[in-house]
């Protein structure tokens, strides 16, 4: 992965976890009877995220990007090359880049 990569990475990222605000938390209890007994685990809290609607187009952008630069990553480890991908990852950058200057 190029050098820039890695902070444009961690700049969506940021950006992404600055713009949304996180819905109330508790910590979630530990299913310990299933984890000890072998059983299914299963999440005792499911977090929510909410986003302002006037932000909410640039959250799908963030979101969008984060998945495809996850995806881009795995890929990059098998030595797998997706043209098209690293393409729409150029234009989503591109396209927060151009609405952060406005």
């Amino acid at each position: 992965m190029p050098k820039g990569g890695s902070a444009l990475w961690s700049l969506v990222l940021s950006s992404a976890l600055a713009s949304a605000q996180m819905g109330p938390a508790s910590k979630p209890q530990p299913d310990f009877p299933n984890a000890v007994s072998g059983g299914a685990l299963t999440c005792t809290q499911a977090r929510t995220f909410v986003v302002p609607s006037r932000l909410l187009e640039k959250a799908k952008l963030k979101a969008r990007l984060l998945v495809l630069l996850r995806d881009s990553l795995f890929d990059d480890t098998n030595g797998i090359v997706n043209i098209a991908r690293e393409k729409e990852i150029k234009k989503l950058a591109d396209k927060l880049k151009n609405d952060r200057s406005d």
